[in-house]
């Protein structure tokens, strides 16, 4: 019995043990990147995708060159590189705050800024939410987004030569 005993005292020990809070000697914050296009600034915030990122005055803003930037850099349709402590609200548009945002230079990025600036500045759309960009092989950018003055999602096509917005229109084979 009282061998019994005992090793039901030592299992609760050991229960007990792993129950007891945390205390990792590293600590660190987690951080995470997020990268996206600028569709919306509203004070210290910039909608970026479907993520709303509050930045005060000690958030990094800078391009990939390490080129510092402020507030008034900040235009839509730039791609841009996040950092954030990882903690994403659940809402729509969901929610963070930003850490640090690096501007993307390159060509690539700057004529994907184009496509999603096209969109953005296109009275057709009001509120728009990034989804995703993809180049055709016929060089034309299809883009997907949601716009959230009519909770519908939307699909264009964008010619950045010619700065046309263009909405497939859908037929039914019946």
């Amino acid at each position: 019995m009282k061998k019994c005993l005992t090793v039901l005292i030592l299992c609760f020990c050991f229960l007990f043990t792993g129950c007891g809070p945390s205390t990792s000697v590293n600590s660190s914050k987690a951080s995470a990147n997020f990268i996206g296009f600028v569709t919306q600034l509203e004070g210290n915030q910039v909608l970026i995708n479907d993520v709303w990122f509050s930045f005060s005055d000690q958030t990094v803003l800078k391009t990939d060159k390490d080129k510092k930037l402020h507030k008034d850099d900040i235009e839509m349709g730039k791609k841009v590189n996040v950092t954030f402590d990882g903690e994403l609200q659940e809402s729509y548009p969901r929610r963070a705050d930003a850490d640090q945002l690096v501007f993307l230079t390159d060509q690539q990025s700057k004529t994907e800024g184009s496509v999603v600036r096209l969109v953005v500045k296109d009275p057709r759309f009001s509120q728009v939410v990034i989804q995703s960009i993809e180049k055709n092989p016929t060089g034309l950018y299809s883009l997907r987004f949601k716009d959230l003055s009519i909770d519908r999602d939307v699909h264009v096509i964008v010619n950045v030569e010619n700065e046309r917005v263009i909405v497939p229109i859908h037929t039914s084979t019946k």
